[in-house]
């Protein structure tokens, strides 16, 4: 059963990745929101700024997890390497 479930977490492991970043982000989005409501309407002072670091660095982490995808997707077929020499032209150091 475990193994079973490993195997699907490796096999989808960049969905999940996605899946978690789009979460994320909106939860640093609605915090965000709450924040900058309840500093307007109560004056509760929250450090915004940190939510706009947290969105960027989630992403950077999302354009990294696509390039990534879109790379593997169309550079060679799933679960092939790559041929080293037709990348170094063919010159194999």
């Amino acid at each position: 059963m475990f193994l079973k479930f490993a195997r699907w977490i490796h096999q989808n492991i960049a969905d999940i990745c996605m899946v978690i970043g789009v979460f994320g982000a909106v939860d640093v989005l609605f915090s965000w929101t709450v924040g900058y409501w309840l500093e307007g309407l109560y004056g509760m002072k929250f450090p915004i700024d940190s939510c706009w670091q947290g969105l960027t660095a989630m992403g950077a982490g999302l354009v990294g997890l696509f390039t990534h995808l879109i790379n593997s997707a169309l550079n060679s077929p799933r679960g092939v390497f790559p041929d080293i020499k037709q990348q170094n032209g063919g010159n194999n150091k």
